[in-house]
């Protein structure tokens, strides 16, 4: 009789259970209680860094590359099955178990150089792919001030127009490198500056960036990309108490990404594209 009540007890429990296996489309999108079922499943996602896209044989090097080799990146991952994807799907990846596409990539591009607007954005829209833009807001202030005086001058960053542009194509996800710590030792604690004074520094200086943002493009950015890849003591709870979700850093490394799990989000790992070498030679290092 006992072995009868287990027996029916499992059979009603397997009858009752809704299977994760193969979510339905609706079921793409999770509430916080569903996405429990999910809690296991995790996804490698690889970041490649990139900075200038330069045709001048000046700035082609460790962060710099040229257009046909930034072309050649894109034609190879959509080539090999590759599919580009924004910070914010691996936000709700990881928050509300919404799917991921299979081999997810994200590009990131570093400063906010007119070189986004300039050289990426048609290759973009040309093989429909998409790209994380990280900008300054203090150049980006700068040039756009400059740009009303002299609009037929050309600048090495790019201006509000430009990115609101980029933002509203879809294409282009504008994300946080600070408003102005991008100078030596770049959003990390000074010498001699206390907890105190580091957390109002740093919070100001991203607030400033963030509600440029909401300004012109009326939307806040959720990761911060660390300048020069320094993450400073406390810097964290900083981004967190600012609304931020993730955080870039500059360390090499294959990102587990796993649902339900926050702490993924944060630090996380980006391989730099140097000139003379592929993004096919970059991933398959990260294979072995």
């Amino acid at each position: 009789m006992r072995k009868f009540f287990m027996l029916f007890a499992i059979a009603m429990f397997i009858y009752h259970t809704p299977v994760f296996a193969h979510p339905t489309p609706e079921a793409q999108d999770l509430d916080d209680a569903q996405v429990f079922f999910f809690r296991e499943k995790e996804v490698e996602v690889p970041i490649i860094m990139y900075h200038l896209i330069t045709e001048r044989p000046k700035y082609i090097g460790k962060y710099g590359v040229t257009p046909i080799e930034i072309e050649k990146d894109l034609v190879y991952l959509k080539e090999n099955g590759y599919t580009t994807i924004v910070m914010q799907d691996l936000i709700d990846f990881v928050e509300r178990g919404k799917k991921l596409p299979k081999k997810p990539i994200v590009l990131t591009f570093d400063d906010g150089n007119a070189s986004d607007y300039n050289y990426l954005f048609p290759l973009l829209k040309k093989y429909k792919m998409k790209a994380v833009l990280a900008i300054i807001g203090d150049v980006t202030d700068r040039y756009t001030n400059d740009a009303e005086n002299k609009p037929k001058a050309k600048f090495p960053n790019l201006t509000w127009p430009e990115i609101k542009e980029l933002h509203e194509s879809g294409l282009c996800e504008i994300q946080s490198h600070g408003y102005n710590v991008h100078g030596k030792g770049g959003s990390g604690n000074k010498k001699s500056e206390s907890a105190d004074a580091y957390h109002s520094r740093l919070t100001a200086d991203l607030k400033k960036l963030q509600s440029a943002c909401a300004a012109h493009l009326d939307w806040v950015p959720n990761t911060f990309v660390y300048p020069l890849g320094i993450i400073g003591k406390g810097s964290r709870q900083i981004l967190e108490d600012l609304g931020m979700v993730a955080s870039l850093g500059c360390e090499e490394g294959i990102n587990i990404v796993r649902q339900g799990d926050k702490d993924c989000l944060f630090n996380m790992h980006r391989y730099n594209r140097p000139s003379g070498k592929t993004v096919e030679s970059i991933l398959k290092r990260m294979e072995k």
